[in-house]
């Protein structure tokens, strides 16, 4: 393939991508945003150690919102600006991944190989512009997703050229180079994100897909896929020793938790509806708990898709291994938001590796079904130019959602009116702008939709006090500490409100409590001030 295409391939990708993504530039903070980057020291301090401290599992991400808090402070442009770089780098992998795909020999299909720079492009672009990823691109905080896949589709594209390199050339050195940066690659992805768990599985099962030709090859194959193997591990430990991080995430088989996996089965069946129709997207999704598998009937036939699509992977294994690729690709991107027991069903940025697998079969599928069809090539080019028009319009105007926290908030409670949490957050924001009324609108729905909801009682405190109302601020700051005895936040405030009324005795236990359950060197500090001059008072 000659050099120019693929220089020009990289500006294509480069330019379109960054054009779709201009208008996320000033999108603020959002979210996990504040309690995650705002509010944390080991995402102000450019040092490794304060970096792994925090976490065992992230500190490669910790170090970047570091290197952006070093350089712009807490200007959102620098962190949207390397958040956009990070994903024009993860789909110039695609471009070169897909390549590669295309010259390996389980790849036997000469007509596609011939046509194989353009569909590569064409695969990037899908990837760079689907309206999907703009969680995990716009949103700063999933910087940590798109990271994690970078490094991810690195290892990925490393060992096939390395192994291509032994197939084709195997006299050429520099292979064994080339194996070192993809475990080194691993390692990254590793310390970016516990997803990276499933990256050793990914690389054998790109090798028995479209390099080993047979059980005789893949035996050679198999000494440079143990080392790699054992890297499956890694992230996994991390992530155990990971206590913040970690939390309440743990894989949990019981019939107490059957009600989670059957929901899931409907989970991922509109996961591949969105990367087939990206419509009606939203910061969060409202699905209603299946009960059983006919209850609702939907989560039978969507055991049912699941299973024929494991049906149809395990007998295009031989003939047709792009097609057992792309689904087993599917499943195994998936498999850690599916098993482990999380309080989020589903978030869209899960899907961002995901869509590695669509951004390959799309082109090749559509190119095929033309063939077949006989249907003039160029007629297939501007199909998938259209398709690129139509997924740049979403992702552009999907980040105009993202503009306000407002915007973004509002979209979401007109998509899920009765998600507890989205009805909350926005009132937290209308609480922000000082749209009181609305605000305790929301956060009454909320606790409509939640009853047991301590952040919403917590959040009425605040209100109340703002009001001048200190009593029912008091009864509300209480009703959150008996349902989470352990909320800080609502120990510290209730504090202030006892300060404010000058009850010290009652102050001093609330500030005491806050001490206990806070890490934050700067939190302790204050709060020790606080309790100071409440002695001083006594």
């Amino acid at each position: 393939m000659k050099r120019i295409f693929i220089i020009l391939a990289f500006l294509t990708i480069i330019l379109l991508t960054t054009a779709v993504y201009l208008n996320s530039f000033s999108v603020p903070f959002q979210f996990d945003d504040v309690k995650r980057i705002v509010d944390i020291r080991a995402a102000q301090v450019l040092d490794v150690k304060e970096a792994f401290q925090h976490s065992k599992s992230r500190p490669l991400l910790y170090l970047s919102f570091a290197l952006n808090f070093y350089f712009g402070q807490q200007d959102v442009f620098g962190y949207h600006l390397l958040n956009l770089a990070i994903h024009i780098i993860t789909s110039s992998l695609v471009f070169l991944l897909c390549l590669s795909v295309f010259r390996s020999p389980g790849f036997a299909c000469p007509d596609l190989k011939k046509h194989g720079g353009i569909l590569a492009l064409f695969s990037a672009l899908i990837f760079a512009l689907h309206p999907l990823q703009t969680q995990a691109v716009t949103y700063i905080w999933q910087r940590g997703e798109s990271m994690a896949a970078m490094f991810y589709l690195l290892a990925l594209f490393l060992y096939a050229k390395f192994r291509l390199r032994q197939i084709h050339s195997p006299a050429k050195k520099g292979g064994m180079i080339l194996y070192a940066a993809c475990l080194i690659s691993i390692a990254l992805s590793s310390l970016t994100k516990a997803t990276a768990s499933t990256l050793p599985v990914a690389i054998l099962l790109y090798e028995v897909c479209f390099l080993s030709k047979d059980a005789k090859e893949f035996k050679i194959a198999l000494r440079f896929l143990a080392p790699i193997l054992i890297f499956t591990i890694f992230p996994l430990l991390l992530a155990k020793f990971d206590i913040v991080e970690s939390k309440g995430v743990a894989v949990r088989f019981s019939s107490h938790y059957a009600p989670y996996y059957y929901t899931k089965l409907r989970v991922l069946a509109n996961a591949l509806r969105l990367i087939v129709l990206p419509i009606n997207q939203r910061v969060e999704y409202d699905f209603a708990w299946s009960t059983s598998l006919g209850q609702p009937i939907s989560t039978f036939y969507s055991l049912i898709f699941h299973l024929c699509l494991i049906g149809l992977a395990i007998i295009s294994f031989k003939r047709r291994p792009l097609v057992s690729f792309v689904i087993s690709w599917f499943y195994l991107t998936l498999i850690g938001t599916t098993i482990l027991f999380l309080d989020d069903l589903f978030f869209e940025h899960y899907l961002y590796p995901t869509l590695f697998a669509f951004a390959l079969v799309v082109p090749v599928a559509t190119l095929n079904l033309a063939r077949r069809m006989r249907i003039d090539k160029r007629w297939w080019a501007a199909f998938l130019i259209i398709l690129l028009a139509i997924y740049s319009v979403g992702t552009i105007k999907r980040n105009n959602v993202w503009q306000t926290e407002i915007s973004l908030w509002e979209d979401a409670v007109r998509k899920s009116p009765y998600h507890a949490r989205s009805n909350y957050t926005l009132g937290v924001y209308y609480f922000k702008a000082r749209r009181y009324d609305d605000a305790l609108r929301m956060y009454r729905l909320a606790m409509q939709y939640k009853p047991d909801y301590p952040e919403a009682y917590y959040r009425l405190g605040e209100y109340y006090f703002a009001l001048g109302d200190a009593e029912r601020s008091v009864v509300n700051y209480k009703k959150a500490i008996e349902i989470d005895p352990e909320f800080f936040e609502a120990h510290l405030n209730l504090g202030s409100v006892y300060l404010y009324l000058k009850r010290y005795a009652e102050a001093e236990t609330y500030f005491n409590n806050a001490m206990r359950f806070t890490d934050n060197p700067d939190y302790r500090k204050k709060i020790a001030g606080v309790l100071e001059e409440i002695k001083h008072h006594e």
